[in-house]
């Protein structure tokens, strides 16, 4: 569920974006310089856009990863409470008359 309102969220975030970028004037525009390239009057709103998309997919698959790494950690977690729980209902479970015996064959090994 927390994907579908995550897309959800870049979706109208992208549409109020792309808004602006049709409404802005073509007078607000810049000059690009990159090691691999050049663009010359590129719109203000353009470059707010694409930075603002790539800062959030990068942002959102940053949290995928530790979301994965948080649950896989409770699903360890998970395994290791079950296996504890089972050996201390097998402890409880036990005779009384082994435990004293288990309790005996101590007390002989200490004197």
């Amino acid at each position: 569920m927390w994907v579908l309102r995550s897309i959800l969220v870049l979706i109208i975030i992208a549409i109020i974006v792309g808004f602006a970028l049709y409404n802005s004037g073509p007078d607000q525009a810049v000059d690009i310089d990159l090691i691999w390239t050049q663009r010359l009057d590129v719109p203000v709103i353009t470059i707010v856009f694409w930075a603002f998309i790539l800062g959030a997919v990068v942002s959102w698959l940053l949290f995928i990863t530790v979301y994965l790494k948080q649950s896989n950690q409770i699903r360890e977690s998970n395994k290791l409470v079950k296996g504890l729980q089972t050996e201390v209902m097998a402890l409880r479970n036990r005779p009384i008359e082994e435990s004293k015996d288990l309790l005996n064959s101590k007390g002989d090994l200490r004197e």
